[in-house]
């Protein structure tokens, strides 16, 4: 079944903010990013379907049941059934690698298994009716835009253990002698975890970083941060230790 009605496809303003590109072969270009880029919980997709979706039933009600739907999702998935997710998105294991004979068992390194997500007609059909409406150049700041996996080449989604990656974002440049500066990947708690990265940096400039990666626990999220005094001039120093965390997290395959 999908989701996708007449009335999800009425025309619909996302507005922009435009950043510059720092990538090799793309510097200088001007890319977009939405200027509500929050990732919302399935929390946060109750409320708004209680304050603007029409929903008229009890908000903890629907929150139970949106987390029973989800529990159960991943069960199945967990059996090896694909879910279509409302005509959006298709969910599925992965095993990867190569097998050493017919029933030859799997290995946990050689054979690694990821949850795959594909878009379906109804992703593409969501699209249709976005008016993108530009709001120019987004002030200067530090952020973080992806992390690259080397082994992989996936983009924000898996970090591989005692593997290379690279880190692209504006003012990330890691500068200062206090032990406090660097990078390190959190996992949100109370309190929060954090393992730093302990190797020296390959590459250490404002746009880029590329480093090895620490071992982290495997099937967490982790939100990647810098820190650092780095102000955009290496001669004029902040005063106090900035803090940059990523939009997005990654796993440890």
């Amino acid at each position: 079944m999908s989701v996708i009605d007449d009335d999800v496809l009425k025309v619909h303003n996302t507005d922009v903010m435009l950043y510059e590109s720092h990538l090799e072969g793309h510097k200088g270009k001007l890319f977009a990013r939405t200027v509500n880029d929050k990732v919302l919980t399935d929390d946060d997709v109750c409320v708004s379907a209680k304050e603007r979706g029409g929903y008229t039933g009890s908000l903890d009600d629907l929150k139970e049941h949106v987390t029973i739907f989800l529990r159960e999702m991943a069960h199945l998935l967990r059996d090896g059934y694909g879910v279509n997710i409302g005509g959006i998105l298709e969910a599925r294991l992965n095993v990867g690698g190569w097998f050493a004979g017919e029933f030859a068992p799997a290995d946990k390194d050689l054979n690694k298994v990821t949850v795959r997500v594909m878009t379906l007609p109804g992703a593409r059909r969501l699209c249709e009716g976005v008016h993108v409406v530009n709001k120019g150049m987004a002030p200067v700041q530090s952020y973080i835009t992806d992390i690259i996996d080397a082994e992989t080449g996936l983009v924000n989604e898996v970090l591989s253990k005692d593997g290379i990656f690279t880190l692209n974002g504006n003012r990330i440049k890691i500068a200062g002698e206090d032990s406090r500066a660097g990078v390190f990947f959190i996992l949100p708690g109370t309190p929060d975890q954090e393992i730093g990265v302990t190797a020296k940096l390959a590459v250490n400039e404002p746009s880029k970083l590329v480093g090895k990666a620490p071992e982290l626990s495997p099937d967490k999220d982790w939100y990647v941060e810098v820190r650092t005094y780095f102000s955009g001039n290496s001669a004029k120093p902040l005063k106090e230790l900035r803090t940059i965390r990523s939009k997005f997290t990654v796993r440890q395959a």
